[in-house]
């Protein structure tokens, strides 16, 4: 999966597909991005022979990082609903997943871990099956502002200078330093 997001609708929120498949949304409503920890998702897709034809069974699994208490009132609303889901594959493609009859659920796996080096968040699925093949998503996203972005993963970075910590800057942060001197850096474990 290209870049750890992805997005997802509601089927209350689906109105139906258009002429080349595509799924639309209801007036007023949009796709909500989700994203996952980078490097953790997953997407597969298995085909198998039923009875009446191939069944294309779904999933599309990642880790989201820190459990927040507007995350799990999120995921607790989720966990109860049917989705349709747009994946942006390693190849470039916006491919689309779900449809009437034949959506996608959701389900997730909250961990703290033992180790300070374990995962501290939530395992997250959407899992399905269809009967017909996946297909490029080939309509405009529109992002929903109110679904709560992700913290960033990891532990704060503390920088010295000369045995003086002068910054600490958190996961996702930045810090430039600006001289006219070579510097040299070691990260310290």
């Amino acid at each position: 999966v290209s870049q750890s997001r992805y997005w997802f609708a509601a089927e209350e929120d689906i109105s139906g597909l258009d002429d080349l498949g595509n799924i639309q949304l209801k007036e007023g409503k949009t796709w909500s991005l989700g994203r996952g920890v980078k490097h953790s998702m997953r997407l597969t897709v298995k085909a198998r022979i039923e009875r009446g034809g191939v069944l294309f069974d779904i999933l599309l699994d990642g880790e989201i990082a820190k459990y927040r208490p507007e995350l799990e009132a999120l995921f607790s609303q989720m966990r109860e609903k049917r989705f349709g889901i747009l994946v942006k594959d390693r190849n470039g493609y916006v491919m689309q997943f779900g449809r009437p009859g034949e959506w996608l659920s959701f389900k997730t796996d909250q961990q703290t871990g033992n180790l300070p080096s374990d995962r501290n968040g939530y395992r997250f699925q959407f899992e399905g099956s269809m009967r017909a093949q996946p297909i490029s998503f080939n309509s405009i996203i529109i992002d929903n502002p109110n679904i709560p972005a992700p913290e960033p993963d990891g532990d704060p970075v503390r920088i010295y200078l000369n045995g003086l910590l002068v910054a600490t800057i958190p996961p996702g942060g930045t810090f430039a330093i600006t001289t006219e001197f070579t510097l040299e850096y070691a990260i310290l474990p």
